[in-house]
């Protein structure tokens, strides 16, 4: 190749490189945006129950309150069965749906709940909690 066509074809995959990094961006805020305006959240959490014979009366006491925030259902609670990869450790884990970020912040941060908390604290043993956002309807190719 001649100097000036080398310099254009780098240029042109310069050029190419740019825009697919900022297409990518684009889409990158997209899922980004979209994640965040989603309505529905995901908690998930591990927990060990040190004293199983307490633990209905625990929940007895958090799944009101749960509901209590709006459109809280229990999706999933067990031991894991792992595909690939290890624990990160022993215990159960659980997956709750709410039906917005709100509502889940409303039920964690509320008072009943603080004190409930602390019975919950007494029988068992909290590893984490997290959420996720649900993937909104059709932000997926597939």
């Amino acid at each position: 190749m001649k100097p000036k066509t080398n310099i254009a074809y780098i240029m042109g995959l310069v050029v190419v490189a740019v825009m697919s990094s900022l297409a990518t961006l684009s889409v990158t805020q997209k899922s980004h945006a979209a994640a965040e305006n989603a309505e529905s959240v995901y908690l998930i959490g591990a927990v060990t129950v040190t004293d199983l014979d307490r633990l209905p009366e625990y929940q007895a006491i958090a799944g009101p309150l749960a509901a209590k925030s709006g459109g809280y259902v229990p999706l999933a609670h067990s031991m894991p069965n792992m595909i690939e990869g290890e624990v990160p450790n022993d215990g159960s884990f659980f997956i709750e749906r709410y039906d917005s970020l709100e509502g889940l912040m409303a039920f964690v941060n509320s008072e009943e709940f603080k004190e409930a908390k602390k019975f919950r604290d007494e029988i068992a043993d909290v590893h984490f909690m997290m959420w996720l956002p649900a993937v909104p309807p059709g932000s997926l190719p597939h």
